[in-house]
Parts: C-alpha cells; sequence; structure tokens
C-alpha cells in the first residue's frame, strides 16, 4: 500500500462525528456542547436511551473516535418517558457494561453504538413477541434486522466470538493500482493512529475456512444474519405476518400497524372527508416502475439499485408514491427506512408483494405521506398474466389499486395505481384495451387519475385509439405539458438505459409510464411540474468510484409530478344569462316592478346555465371557464330574440315572457352547447329546458289568475343578442343585487365600434370619439369585409375534400379588424387541425405533415391570444375604446410599429387590457356599460399613462398571469421571440415577449411618451366634463417629434420603382430587414438612435423615404468603423431579394438634422406618410 494514500485515509474525531449522525434517526439526536475544558457529546437512542462521553477537542482533534480517546463514557436514560421496564433497563446496562470491559482501547464508538442500538431492537422484539404470544418466537432475533453490517462490524464480531478460529480467518480488501489481495486476520492492521494499515472501505470480504462469510459487494452477510437480498426481513420481524391492507408505523409500538379500511363499495358518499382523508391541495407524485429482482439477477444489481431508489425517494418525500413490479425483498428494504417511519407515512400493501417470495410475483405500492384514503379496493385485471414471470410457468393475477382521497369534505378523486400487460404477455394489446375500456366505462366516478406503467407507447395503434375515443375526457398530462415531437418523454429508453437495454427484447424507446387525469367534476387543476427523473447511473461499487461500472436505477425512468389542485364550486349565486338590451327595460320592468319579488335582486334575463361555477377572477378560471366559454361563442354568431306573448308555468305560479319559435330554437342550441362544455352545471336540471324571462312571481294559483288580465303585451318586440354575460353575488348578502363581472361575445369577429352602436358606451364618448375620427369608416370596414372574403374564398377553392383529407382548416381575420377597431391592415390567420384517422394522404396532406415539424413553417401559439384578452377585460366594448385610444396617440406620436423598433398592436391591447381590468369599476348592471360616461374613460386613460410611466422597464417583465410566467434559460432568453428591451409577455405559452423588436433606445422614448402624457395633464384642468374631453383632445393632438431636439444627424434611405406594387414590395423587403440594422446600431455600434415610424411617399407613390436619427453629427458617424460595417451589411441585404427587379433601386446619404430641415422645407411633389 501507499503511505501518502493510507495517510490520507486517516480519520478525525470530526469525521467520526459526522458519520455517527448517519446511523441515528436523526441529526438533531447527535449534540455536542461545551462542558468545562471538554466537549460533551450526547448521543440520543431508541426509548429516550442516552450515551454520553467527553473529549478534549484541543489534544484529540485530529485522532479517532476510540475508547481510548474519549472521557466519562456512559449510558443512561435521558427522562422518565423511557417505556423500558427495569429488567429491560438492567439488561441493557449489563450488555453496554461487557462490550466497554471486551474491547479493545482502539475500539471505534461507532461500532459500540451500533452494537447497542442492535441489541435495544432485539430485547423490545423479543419482549413485543413475548407479549403477543407469537408462534414463532423461536426464530433467530438476529435476523429481523436487514440493515447490512460494515465491515467494522465484522471485524470487532470475529474479536470477540470465541466459537470463531482466528487463525482460519482471511480478509479480502481491494488495492487501488493492484487490485484483490488476501491477509490472515492475524497479521492484518487496519488504519488507526499508525502510518501503515488498511482503511476499512477497502476491505470487500471475510472468508473462514475457505467459505465466504461475508461479502460487501454481493451484500451478503451469513456471520450476522443479515443478508440484505436472499435472506432479507422486516427490522420489527413483521413480514411473514403481514397481510394485504393497509399500514402505518406505530412509534410507540415501533411496528407497522394494520389499519381499518373500508372497500370503495362500501364508501358512503355522503359523509364528509376529513383532514386526514384529504389530498393537499399542492400534491407531489412520484411513479416508478423498480423492476423486480427475478429478471437477470447478475446483470441488474438489484441490491445497488434497490439502494439507490430508496434514497431518491428520501430525498424527494414526495405525498404519493405509486410503485410498481414491487417484491418482498424491496417491502422489507422500504420499511426499514427511517424516513419513512418518521414521515407518517401510509401504504398500501398487495398480496402479491407479500407472497413473491413463494409465488414468484410482483405487485404494487401506493405510499401516502401524512395522510391515508378514506376507502380503497384491490381489483383484479381479470386477465391472467404471462408478463416476465413466465420463468416461473406460473399465471399470476395482475391488480390494481384504487384509493380515494378528499380534495375537500365534499368532493373525492379517485387515483388508480395500474402496471398493464407487457408485449411479452400473450395478447398483450388486446388485454390492455380491455382494460383500458373497463376502467374508461366501469368506474362509478368522473374524478379519477390513473397513475403507473401502461406498457405501451405512442406508436401502439389500437390503444392509442382507445385513448383518442375519451380524450375530451381523458387527458395524457405528459402531452398537455409538452410536444412529444420536442420531448417524446421516453420512461423506457434502451438506447440510453442499461437495465432497459438489458431487459428489452425490440429495444425500441417507448413512453410507457404516464399520468392520465378525468375531466374532472368542480375541480380545475395546473401542471407546476412533471419530469422524468432516475435518469442518471449509479455506481455498481458505491466505494470506488474511479470503477467505471454503471448501472441505471431501474429499466423505467420515474415520472414526477407536482399538481395544483383547486375545487371550484357551482352556486346560484352565479348565473350565464342572456340580457336584453337596455331600451328594452322599461317595457319589461314595468311587469317585474309590480309582480317580481325578485326584481331588486335580478336584472331581465334568460337563464342559460343557473347555478354556474363560482368565479374568484384567478388564471384557472381564465384558463378552465372562461378561454373555454369563448372559444365555444366564437362559433355561434349573434342572433335576435323576438318575444310576442307572456304566458305562464302552472304548476309554480309564475309569469314569463315568452321567445317566439325561431328564437327559441336559437337559445336551446346555446344552451345545448353551453351544457356540454360544462355538464356539470346541469346535473340538477331534471325537466327540459325552457328559455323564458320570469316577469312574475306569485304566492298561489288564485293570486296569478287575478293578476292575469294585466300580464298581457299589446306587441311583439325584438333585441339583438350580441353578448352573453355571467352575473354573481357576493356570499356575505342576500340582499345584494347580482352585478356583471363578464361579458363575452358572439361570433368570431366582434361588432365594430361606432356612432350607431348600441349597447356600448355614454353618448357623449360617442360623439368625442366621432369627432376626433377615431371610428373606421363604413366604406374602409367593407373594403376589408370584402377583401376577407375573396381570400376566404381563394382558401376554399384550394383547400376542400379533393386536396385535403388529413386535416380540416378555417380561415379568420385576425388582429385590428378581429376585435372591431380601426386599423390600416386586414390580419388573418389559417388554422389546420390534424385528423386521427389519415387515409388517402394527398400530396397538400404530405407537405402540411413536413411543415408542422418545422417551428418556422407552423405557429401553433398564436391562435387563442386575442381570446385570452377578451376574457380578461371583463368588458370588451370599454376595451375597444380604450385600446383604440391609445393605439392612435401613439401611432400619431411616432410610437407604434413592431418593424421601426416601437411596440405592435398586440403589445399595446396587453397594456390596455391590464388598465380595463384592474382599474374598470365594479360593472352594477348593463346600464354601467351603456352609460359609460368620459368622466370614467378619462379615468382609464390616466391609468394607464400613470401605470406604464412608473413601471421598471430596464428590468421587470410585464405579463397578466404571474403565475404562468417562468423564468427561462439564458438560451431561451436570447431566443428571437424572447429579445427585446420592453418584456411584455402574451399570456399564453410560450410566453413570448411581445416587445421583442424593441431596443433601449426605442424603449426610453417610450416611456418619454408615458411622461410626456402626464406632464401635460398636470398642467391642464381636468376637473369638469368638458375639462377631462379636452385633455383627452390634447393627448390625441401631441405631435410626433421625429427627429427630437437630441439628434444631429440622418440617415435617409430612398427607395423607387416603376409602379406602386413594386415599390410596395420593396419597402416591404426593406422593413423586414430593418430590426436587424437598428438592433446591430444600437448593440454593436453603442449608438442611441430614433426611427422614424412612418414611410414618407411622393405624389405618385413610386418613390419611398425612410430615415433614422442619430445623436452624433455627420461626420462622426461616418467615421464609425462598426456603423459604417453594420451599414453596408444592411445595404448589401436589398440585394439579396429574390424578387428584385431593375427597376427597385435604393439608395441613401448621411446628412445633419440641419440640413434634412432645410430640405423638407424647399418647395418639392407633395409627401404622403403611410404607416
Amino acid at each position: 500500500m501507499d503511505d501518502n494514500d493510507n495517510n490520507k485515509n486517516t480519520t478525525t474525531i470530526t469525521d467520526e462525528l459526522n458519520s455517527l449522525r448517519s446511523i441515528l434517526r436523526s441529526d438533531d439526536h447527535l449534540q455536542i456542547q461545551p462542558s468545562g475544558d471538554y466537549e460533551q457529546v450526547r448521543v440520543k437512542l431508541d426509548y429516550d436511551i442516552q450515551i454520553s462521553f467527553l473529549f478534549d477537542s484541543l489534544n484529540t482533534l485530529n485522532k479517532s473516535l476510540t475508547i481510548n480517546n474519549v472521557h466519562d463514557l456512559r449510558i443512561i436514560k435521558s427522562s422518565n418517558k423511557c417505556p423500558l421496564n427495569n429488567d429491560q433497563w438492567t439488561n441493557i446496562r449489563q450488555y453496554f457494561d461487557e462490550l466497554i470491559q471486551k474491547s479493545t482501547e482502539s475500539i471505534s464508538l461507532e461500532s459500540i453504538i451500533q452494537l447497542i442500538q442492535d441489541h435495544l431492537l432485539k430485547l423490545t422484539i423479543a419482549n413485543e413477541k413475548s407479549k403477543q404470544k407469537d408462534k414463532n418466537s423461536t426464530e433467530n432475533i438476529s435476523t429481523m434486522s436487514n440493515k447490512f453490517r460494515g465491515a467494522d462490524l465484522i471485524l470487532h464480531r470475529i474479536l470477540h466470538d470465541k466459537t470463531i478460529d482466528r487463525s482460519q480467518v482471511i480478509i479480502g480488501y481491494e488495492d487501488r493500482f493492484t487490485g484483490i489481495h488476501e491477509i490472515s486476520f492475524n497479521e492484518f492492521k487496519k488504519v488507526d493512529n499508525q502510518e501503515h494499515g488498511i482503511p476499512m472501505h477497502r476491505v470487500r470480504y471475510f472468508k473462514i475456512s475457505g467459505r465466504i462469510v461475508w461479502d460487501r459487494t454481493k451484500k451478503l452477510d451469513i456471520l450476522t444474519g443479515s443478508d440484505q437480498l436472499n435472506e432479507t426481513s422486516n427490522d420489527n420481524g413483521q413480514t411473514s405476518t403481514l397481510v394485504q391492507g393497509l399500514y402505518n408505523f406505530d412509534r410507540s409500538l415501533q411496528k407497522w400497524i394494520e389499519c381499518p379500511h373500508i372497500s370503495l363499495t362500501s364508501d358512503d358518499s355522503k359523509i364528509s372527508s376529513t383532514n386526514e382523508t384529504c389530498l393537499p391541495e399542492r400534491c407531489h407524485f412520484v411513479t416508478w416502475n423498480i423492476l423486480f429482482d427475478y429478471y437477470q439477477p447478475t446483470l441488474i444489481y438489484t441490491s445497488q439499485r434497490y439502494r439507490s431508489i430508496l434514497d431518491t425517494l428520501k430525498s424527494l418525500l414526495p405525498d404519493i408514491i405509486c410503485l410498481q413490479e414491487v417484491t418482498v425483498n424491496f417491502l422489507n428494504l422500504l420499511l426499514n427506512e427511517i424516513w419513512l417511519k418518521e414521515n407518517n407515512y401510509y401504504i398500501i400493501i398487495m398480496k402479491n408483494i407479500i407472497n413473491s417470495n413463494q409465488d414468484k410475483s410482483y405487485g404494487q405500492l401506493m405510499i401516502m405521506k401524512n395522510f391515508r384514503p378514506r376507502s380503497f379496493s384491490i381489483c383484479p385485471l381479470n386477465l391472467s398474466d404471462e408478463d416476465r414471470t413466465t420463468v416461473t410457468r406460473q399465471k399470476i393475477t395482475k391488480e390494481l389499486i384504487i384509493a380515494r382521497f378528499g380534495l375537500n369534505s365534499k368532493i373525492t378523486i379517485d387515483l388508480v395505481n395500474l402496471h398493464l400487460h407487457s408485449d411479452l404477455s400473450r395478447n398483450s394489446s388486446e388485454k390492455r384495451c380491455q382494460t383500458l375500456e373497463n376502467i374508461f366505462k366501469k368506474m362509478k366516478t368522473n374524478n379519477y387519475m390513473l397513475i403507473g406503467d401502461f406498457n405501451f407507447g405512442d406508436n401502439h395503434i389500437k390503444e392509442q385509439n382507445i385513448l383518442a375515443t375519451y380524450e375530451n375526457e381523458v387527458h395524457d398530462l405528459w402531452k398537455d405539458s409538452y410536444r412529444l415531437d420536442e420531448n417524446p418523454g421516453f420512461t423506457f429508453d434502451p438506447s440510453n438505459n442499461l437495465c432497459a437495454r438489458i431487459t428489452s427484447q425490440s429495444q425500441i424507446n417507448r413512453r410507457l409510464d404516464r399520468y392520465l387525469i378525468h375531466t374532472l367534476d368542480n375541480i380545475s387543476y395546473s401542471i407546476e411540474y412533471l419530469l422524468m427523473i432516475g435518469i442518471e447511473t449509479i455506481p455498481i461499487d458505491p466505494l470506488n468510484i474511479d470503477n467505471n461500472q454503471r448501472i441505471n436505477q431501474s429499466d423505467h425512468y420515474a415520472l414526477q409530478l407536482i399538481i395544483n389542485f383547486r375545487t371550484r364550486s357551482i352556486s346560484h349565486r352565479s348565473a350565464l344569462v342572456i340580457l336584453p338590451t337596455i331600451n328594452t327595460w322599461p317595457l319589461i320592468n314595468s311587469y317585474r316592478e309590480q309582480y317580481d319579488p325578485s326584481f331588486n335582486r335580478w336584472p331581465p334575463h334568460f337563464n342559460l346555465l343557473w347555478p354556474f361555477f363560482d368565479l374568484t377572477d384567478c388564471q384557472d378560471d381564465q384558463e378552465d371557464i372562461l378561454l373555454p366559454l369563448r372559444l365555444l361563442l366564437c362559433q355561434i354568431e349573434s342572433f335576435s330574440i323576438e318575444i310576442n306573448e307572456i304566458d305562464s308555468f302552472i304548476e309554480n305560479n309564475i309569469s314569463f315572457m315568452k321567445l317566439n319559435q325561431q328564437s327559441t330554437k336559437y337559445v336551446k342550441q346555446l344552451h345545448e352547447q353551453l351544457k356540454q362544455l360544462f355538464p356539470q352545471c346541469s346535473k340538477n336540471n331534471r325537466n327540459g329546458y325552457n328559455p323564458h324571462m320570469t316577469i312574475a312571481q306569485f304566492e298561489n294559483e288564485q293570486k296569478l289568475n287575478q293578476a292575469k288580465s294585466s300580464l298581457s303585451l299589446n306587441e311583439s318586440f325584438k333585441f339583438p343578442v350580441e353578448y352573453i354575460y355571467i352575473l354573481q353575488r357576493p356570499y356575505d348578502n342576500d340582499t345584494t343585487p347580482f352585478h356583471i363581472v363578464y361579458q363575452l361575445p358572439l361570433g368570431s369577429v366582434l361588432q365594430p365600434i361606432n356612432s350607431k352602436q348600441l349597447n356600448c358606451v355614454d353618448r357623449k364618448l360617442q360623439e368625442f370619439f366621432q369627432i376626433m375620427n377615431l371610428y373606421e369608416t363604413n366604406e374602409s370596414y367593407k373594403r376589408k369585409q370584402e377583401k376577407f372574403e375573396k381570400l376566404s374564398s381563394c382558401f376554399k377553392q384550394m383547400f376542400n375534400k379533393d386536396t385535403l383529407n388529413c386535416f380540416t382548416h378555417s380561415f379568420l381575420p385576425y388582429g385590428s379588424f378581429r376585435i372591431g377597431i380601426n386599423g390600416q391592415d386586414l390580419d388573418t390567420i389559417f388554422l389546420l387541425n390534424e385528423l386521427k384517422s389519415t387515409n388517402n394522404e394527398t400530396t397538400f396532406d404530405e407537405t402540411l405533415h413536413q411543415l408542422k415539424h418545422d417551428s418556422t413553417a407552423f405557429n401553433n401559439h398564436i391562435v387563442h391570444e386575442i381570446e385570452r384578452l377578451l376574457i380578461y377585460v371583463r368588458s370588451p366594448p370599454i376595451f375597444q375604446y380604450l385600446l383604440t385610444f391609445i393605439r392612435t396617440w401613439a401611432q400619431h406620436v411616432g410610437l407604434y410599429g413592431q418593424v421601426y423598433g416601437y411596440l405592435g398592436g398586440y403589445s399595446w391591447a396587453i397594456l390596455c387590457a391590464y388598465v380595463c381590468h384592474k382599474f374598470l369599476s365594479p360593472i352594477k348592471s348593463l346600464s354601467s356599460i351603456e352609460n359609460f360616461s368620459i368622466n370614467e374613460f378619462f379615468s382609464l386613460v390616466q391609468q394607464f399613462f400613470l401605470t406604464f410611466a412608473q413601471f421598471n422597464w430596464s428590468s421587470q417583465a410585464f405579463r397578466l398571469y404571474p403565475k404562468s410566467y417562468k423564468q427561462m434559460t439564458l438560451s431561451e432568453k436570447s431566443s428571437v421571440h424572447n429579445r427585446g428591451s420592453m418584456r411584455i409577455i402574451s399570456p399564453s405559452s410560450p410566453y413570448n415577449n411581445t416587445g421583442r423588436s424593441t431596443i433601449n433606445s426605442t424603449r426610453d422614448l417610450i416611456i418619454q411618451g408615458f411622461q410626456r402624457v402626464l406632464q401635460l395633464l398636470d398642467t391642464i384642468n381636468t376637473i369638469t366634463c368638458e375639462d377631462k374631453s379636452n385633455a383627452l383632445k390634447q393627448i390625441l393632438e401631441l405631435n410626433n417629434d421625429f427627429p427630437n431636439e437630441k439628434i444631429k444627424s440622418l440617415v435617409q434611405l430612398t427607395l423607387s420603382s416603376e409602379n406602386n406594387y413594386e415599390i410596395d414590395e420593396w419597402i416591404g423587403w426593406m422593413k423586414s430587414r430593418l430590426a436587424h440594422f437598428i438592433n446591430d446600431c444600437e448593440e454593436e455600434c453603442h449608438l442611441i438612435i430614433q426611427t422614424q415610424n412612418s414611410i414618407e411617399y411622393r405624389s405618385n407613390n413610386t418613390e419611398a423615404f425612410y430615415s433614422i436619427a442619430f445623436q452624433l453629427d455627420p461626420q462622426t458617424l461616418i467615421q464609425h468603423r462598426n456603423f459604417s460595417y453594420w451599414l453596408n451589411q444592411f445595404l448589401d441585404q436589398f440585394n439579396l431579394y429574390p424578387n428584385r427587379k431593375e427597376s427597385m433601386k435604393i439608395s441613401y446619404k448621411i446628412i445633419s438634422i440641419h440640413d434634412w430641415k432645410l430640405e423638407r422645407m424647399q418647395p418639392k411633389p407633395q409627401r404622403i406618410r403611410k404607416k
């Protein structure tokens, strides 16, 4: 041995004290404190037994922790709570004294403490067994602990066991350089305070008379009977007496106790769940197929794998652990784990595990921290299994665990831990399909999760077709979290997993392990975290990490899930309704005020769904209720309702206004679609849906008959249905009227705001918008409609049943046209939905399938972004007015346009949506919207500029949903979708930066624009309605200060061509290259710039001008080497335009601000500005 190597392995008291902590139940069980000239160490053992000693920290700090180096070594009871009787305590004291007397001075205290622990355990187990009159009391108690003894303890045992002939003992140890050597026991010296010796961690085995009795690598221990794998048994001696059931560790008895439980069929749903049977709202799951120990045992190193799996679970301490392929050998190890006992875990154990040594079977465990199931059942899959256990020529019945837990006192969820048949089983696919069908059809609740090893991948067609059939009800959480083409989630991965490579016959990577969740009633959930774990390999010999031999923990990776459950109540204090327009209310209320006792609580309405969900203004409401609702309403165009008579329900003495036949049809169709979307809101509706508007309620039939003569309608009336409404009232006051919490539009395109619009805003606000020319003209809107219809017709001709078989498609407006505000362009979006069956693939189909995997070709992130804003703002008409005003201001002052480095339309829309949501006053009734005044509008505008002038744009990201946004990695931040000096995060995944075109220069100009408005408002009166109207007018009349007072030079580009079409095409190419150039000017050249946000055309529209302004004088700018380089790079891009014609020309010049202004004063052909 190398002397230096030995010196490095010499241990000290500090090292051994740290090592001592590892054998105790808690770090707190070892305490060190000063005691005069010494340090006192107190070691707390089980049953309030304590070993204490003193050591001199100055003189012995670098020495080993042995009997010779400590003082006053004693064992005592640490309190009166010690449960040992006198005989037991005397026995422990005597054993301790004998150990000290027989031990050499160099024996380690760790060995003594471990022996005391073991003796204490044997003593208490023997006593417990005596009390219980166990028939097996004669069994050797030494086999009751399966803790693998270390080499130190084996050495100590041989030293003191007089029955062992030490001359026949051989010790095998490993030299780091020359491998395994053997030495006789009597010649062996371990590292102590001597210079030479063998470190105990290098001892590999002990032989007695040529037979190996202890082997570190194989975890073999015949000498003390603690063979960890082949002869293992529970620390409490209970494994042989276990039966199928639920267990919890009793600390007072220091044993696992079976807990009483009931089956699922006996569970009375009317009985409330207790806290002890409820899942935590934030629930941490792990599911893991741990690979049983029957298959290729010499290759899979089960002992090392099991130890590592247990250590992984200890490091995570999940709330729910679902394990598959568990045998009794693993169970024995698990039941000995201190972390399992001390964290109050409950365990459901299957009989297939308990009987695994006899039957070569295996099963599942479900392990729960701090809570237990209110009921559970272990059910067979009803099919015989011929899985990997066919080597035993036995058929083992597969089973699954179904455990029911509360989510609150009223709502439950069933968790199913399953392990479906593998491909090694005969007719495996049919068996899996049958099991899935049985579960989906026979589960007695909608609230359930399927967890475990499904044994089929995403390319197993039959099983995937089953899942596709139920895809609207059953959701695969991995597919909800990831795109499979980007993260396939292979939990069985022979290409990388060494165990999987051994156990796999096909060597195909597959996603076998899953979490499936059925659509939950009255519950929303969000996935906080879902990842594969157990991916890294572990050393086969943990004490020799230099050895390259490694193995995976299992042939499956584990799946770790953190999911947040939120129970959602359905209440009669919430309703989804149609409200008649405000102009019809006087007629309707003339009846209601006289005869309807709910007149002061309810507005005139038609119930669509009542009761409805209680909404709490959280993101879960947006994602789980409002967005699906809005997406449904997108497909339903607005319609009219006509009321032609008053009728009565005789059975409950209610009179109502009745719809005509066509209106009834429309409303019933709408209700049916809503019922399919939210079935939980119509469960108690035993009678058919009959749309009506209640106007009178009477105590009895006589009073109804007395009033009938006055309950007549002279003539029918109509009103448009362009919105539906969610009404709510607070819990704490039954007299408070219902108020509007959300106004949701029908149809994919919002009605454009205009001066003739009904049910919108106050007349004076409409007049202001008309005077300021903020409305889009009818002619402009019609042109866009015609353009859209022509484009839509073209797409219908291109994509039809003959050209497209594998996709359905739709062509929709987008941007300003979709939300009904004035905009220059018509934005559109083409949506493709892939069909499950792909027969008769056409050329178009083939091309689209190829493009589907090209992230630059298709984008599935923007489809619902506008809809998210419309549900967030609460009242779309008010949002339309605010956004129109802010966009117009930004365009006038030169701060609008993504291509110029400013904010684009969607960024401005997000900012306006935030202001509407946060600062819009509560909507007490429909009149609050229809009478939305100049005063209220001014307040929103003022809040807009206050909020964003004060926002810390340089260091903070602005987002509507803080919960959705996660910190990005460096690579994600550098992505083109996330660059930008103003971070305005899209509300939908993947939460890209909508302000990515901004640079520091343009960001500062935008902030100055906000501040400039506030400075204006500080200088004018804003008291009266007229003052506020004037202030709004002055905001819109602020001038565009391009170029501002700091500018000294400009680069002016001149583009020309022969006709309007070519010049527009040429300018489009320039705009596509511009962002790179202005970014290079700032990043590479460190210049402060100001960009023009419009193109100037000559009167004939064949020549265009665009300028970029700089704070350097022309001479300095020209001499700036970096700038010259990047300017030439920018100009070179024009030569790369693939469709460039000879007539398309570009030139530039760098001029001073003085010359630029002088040029513009010269009489020249008229210039026209275009954004």
